[in-house]
């Protein structure tokens, strides 16, 4: 079997769902199944079919988009832990460093272990008991543990952090995680869309392969910022729509720029049917959620690739 690939490119996002997805095996159980779509969603915060897109994309960046798709996960767990990819999560058992003969001589001989009369055992320390120390029969040493106070104090310590946290002041250094508004949702979007569009190069005179890569460019640019977003706290169909469409069709697009499909093949029908399907998607996702005319021509542009994977 060949050896895992060790530099595929991955986007934050790719990494979250790969870990999220080894998750079972990385802990140490070799015998566990990788997590499931749902299981997925819910850590990465993303929806169902967001995390099915994003693994259509994993499975080809790892090269294994032809297997049966009963293996594909396995595999792709495989891959991602023998290259690296996924951390594991198993703690390293500590090693006490062997000492020196130096080291030996200053540590002196071996502590006398006392019988319980007090006296020197005859067998040794190997058979000698250890006894705990005697507590004083008076003075301070004697009073009573410390160990209820200490009880007492954290138990303060929590309820202080508690009435802390109640009252908002922990909250106020996490700003920036907040869910914006709609308002303000809108308008980062569709800024990323005017950006994106404002830096598309250029695909006079080029060929299926490269008009492919210069649209998956501009698809990539708009799905990557997205995905950075917090977004709003109600989830919303015309957000998950514009997302998936996006998802979509960097994957197709993508497969167009890697091998362009021959005409009248099978591979030509789907890439056009999907990168149509997923130009409508966005374009609905936009106009659902008001992401504004930008966000539109995004869809736009999917269209001209859906129409650019038609072999010429």
């Amino acid at each position: 079997m060949d050896d895992p690939p060790t530099d595929v490119r991955l986007t934050d996002t790719q990494l979250g769902i790969l870990a999220a997805l080894c998750r079972p095996i990385a802990s140490g159980n070799h015998f566990a199944t990788p997590a499931t779509n749902q299981e997925i969603a819910e850590e990465v915060f993303l929806s169902v079919d967001a995390v099915k897109g994003h693994l259509r994309t994993l499975y080809r960046k790892f090269g294994i988009e032809d297997l049966p798709h009963n293996q594909k996960r396995a595999r792709l767990v495989e891959l991602a832990v023998e290259g690296g990819y996924v951390a594991s999560e198993r703690p390293e058992r500590i090693e006490e460093p062997e000492r020196s003969a130096a080291e030996e001589a200053a540590a002196g001989p071996p502590r006398a272990w006392s019988t319980p009369a007090g006296q020197p055992s005859p067998a040794g320390p190997a058979t000698a008991i250890p006894q705990p120390a005697s507590r004083p029969a008076g003075g301070k040493g004697s009073g009573k543990s410390i160990v209820p106070y200490i009880s007492v104090a954290i138990l303060i310590l929590v309820i202080i952090g508690a009435s802390l946290a109640t009252s908002g002041i922990f909250n106020q250094g996490s700003q920036a995680q907040k869910a914006p508004t709609p308002a303000v949702f809108r308008n980062e979007v569709a800024g990323y869309c005017r950006l994106a569009l404002e830096g598309a190069p250029s695909t006079a005179g080029q060929g299926q392969a490269e008009k492919a890569r210069s649209y998956l460019e501009v698809i990539e640019t708009v799905g990557g910022r997205f995905e950075s977003l917090v977004q709003p706290t109600l989830p919303d169909i015309a957000i998950e729509r514009f997302q998936t469409g996006l998802i979509n069709a960097a994957n197709y697009t993508s497969d167009v720029a890697k091998a362009p499909p021959a005409a009248g093949s099978a591979a030509e029908a789907r890439y056009v049917a999907e990168l149509t399907f997923a130009a409508g998607q966005v374009q609905a996702g936009a106009v659902g959620y008001g992401f504004g005319h930008e966000c539109v021509a995004i869809g736009d542009l999917i269209a001209r690739s859906a129409q650019n994977a038609a072999a010429p």
